[in-house]
């Protein structure tokens, strides 16, 4: 008898704790997902944090620069297109550059311009990523900030 309600325990509990997991996760990309996804995002700045405090040591030119008014279309199926804003870099850039992306680890990082990042905040209106890298032997953070 014993072995008997052991079994039907294990029948019954076990599929029903790993559906709870799965939806969990299902849950989880389909917010990130939607947030991400739902419409263009801008950039508000980029740069350099060497000493993980917050605040950008030197923040990316380029960024700073002719790309601030760029905007960044993430779609549902993993592709993507960079928009050039008003201000072109170069005048024979492209109006739009594909990409790829796609989320890993329960959304907590992305692949985004051939690089892994960790996503540190994902709102409906604040996208944030960072990147540790180094640069010979220092070390420096990476940080990217979207808004729409």
């Amino acid at each position: 008898m014993r072995t008997m309600f052991f079994h039907w325990v294990v029948a019954a509990v076990v599929p029903l704790g790993l559906s709870q997991v799965s939806c969990d996760h299902r849950s989880k990309s389909g917010h990130d997902l939607e947030l991400l996804t739902h419409s263009p995002w801008k950039y508000e700045k980029a740069g350099f944090d060497s000493d993980e405090d917050g605040v950008f040591d030197a923040l990316d030119p380029s960024i700073a620069g002719c790309e601030v008014g760029n905007t960044v279309v993430f779609k549902p199926d993993g592709t993507g297109s960079l928009q050039s804003g008003l201000i072109k870099c170069k005048v024979s850039d492209p109006d739009s550059l594909p990409f790829i992306w796609a989320f890993s680890n329960n959304d907590s990082s992305i692949y985004f311009q051939d690089q892994y990042y960790k996503v540190r905040a994902l709102d409906k209106d604040h996208f944030e990523i960072y990147a540790d890298e180094s640069l010979g032997e220092s070390k420096t953070r990476y940080t990217i900030i979207f808004r729409h």
